[in-house]
């Protein structure tokens, strides 16, 4: 595919130095990133993305197996009488709530329902409980329906929203999700391709990146990529798969040569298992890191990427990326970049070399 370019947000875990005279501190310059706002891991909590099934199930996978069809000979069910009072349900639990737009914490997704059963066109943008989880915070729900429709809709198609006096502009480009963006209910294999497109454009770092995102359509059609692009993305970095429809969650598994060293640092930090000695399972929290995709998944015939990949049980559709070798960093290169912290070692999280002490 063309390689996607990948929009972050502020930097995070970069320690400043004291002041101190025999440091001379060159900070990354944030126009050398081309800083913008853009799609952050933490926005990938599924609380607010999946669907509520009680309400209207999505399409199954269009390659599982069909329903066993009703006995044609069965009786058919006595019709309900009109005027008759409406049935009582005796578990309350089994009454699904309205969508509520106000129940997400900023910067998680859209309200439940919203999108996933309505489909990804214009008339879903003008549904109140949509504009209401909107103007909650513009800012971030701009970002991820920049990266939602991405991922969803064709180059040539898109979407706008005009709000505050401002017309927001979301363009298509991987055409993962078809049936959702002709108005359908997402199919599940359309879930499980958009929920890797999400989380393989997060990070956690200020930049843009670009990358080579390799799979299939839902159909098992190959995205295309062509020679040059193999070889302007050498390096293989990683995985992702999950459902943030279905509350399964995403994960990242990494698929990297070689792994990085103490005193090295990527940009793309999200394929990674936590380095920073937090506990945490990924860099890219809410992103759960799984091992390598060589362990999890199926590769496709020609070994490029990775047809799907299976954790807890269950296997989902994979997406595969590829890097440029230039967002890799070392301690002692002389930048304090903003994957590496201050500190008084030599290594990407206490790196006295670039950025200094810390106060």
């Amino acid at each position: 595919m063309a390689a996607a370019l990948l929009a972050l947000t502020a930097a995070c875990g970069s320690g400043r130095p004291a002041p101190a005279s025999k440091f001379a501190v060159r900070m990354q310059n944030p126009a050398e990133l081309d800083t913008e706002n853009g799609l952050i891991a933490v926005g990938l909590t599924d609380a607010c993305l999946s669907l509520s099934l009680a309400i209207a199930p999505a399409p199954t996978d269009p390659l599982a197996p069909a329903p066993t069809p009703l006995d044609p000979l069965a009786p058919a069910p006595t019709p309900l009488d009109p005027l008759a009072p409406a049935p009582t349900l005796l578990d309350p639990s089994l009454i699904a709530p309205a969508p509520d737009p106000t129940a997400c914490p900023v910067m998680n997704g859209m309200a439940p329902n919203l999108l996933g059963l309505n489909g990804l066109h214009p008339n879903s943008l003008t549904d109140d409980h949509f504009k209401t989880w909107f103007a909650a915070d513009p800012k971030t729900a701009n970002s991820l329906m920049k990266y939602l429709v991405k991922c969803s809709l064709p180059a040539g198609l898109g979407m706008d929203f005009d709000y505050g006096g401002i017309t927001y502009v979301w363009p298509g480009q991987l055409g993962l999700a078809p049936h959702w963006a002709a108005g359908d209910p997402i199919p599940e294999g359309e879930q499980q391709l958009v929920s890797a497109c999400l989380a393989a454009h997060s990070n956690r770092y200020g930049a843009h990146v670009s990358l080579s995102l390799l799979g299939q359509y839902a159909d098992g059609t190959p995205l295309p990529v062509s020679d040059e692009e193999l070889s302007s993305f050498p390096v293989t970095e990683g995985c992702f798969f999950g459902n943030l429809f279905r509350k399964d969650g995403v994960f990242s598994a990494n698929d990297r040569p070689t792994q990085l060293t103490d005193d090295e640092s990527s940009l793309r930090a999200c394929a990674t298992p936590d380095r920073t000695g937090s506990g945490a399972s990924s860099m890219c929290a809410p992103i759960q890191y799984a091992g390598n995709c060589r362990d999890l998944c199926q590769p496709d015939p020609s070994n490029l990427y990775y047809l799907n990949c299976t954790v807890n049980g269950k296997t989902y559709r994979a997406l595969s990326t590829r890097v440029q070798r230039s967002v890799e960093y070392t301690c002692g290169d002389g930048v304090c970049q903003v994957t590496e912290s201050c500190g008084t070692g030599s290594s990407w999280n206490d790196c006295s070399l670039d950025c200094g002490p810390c106060n």
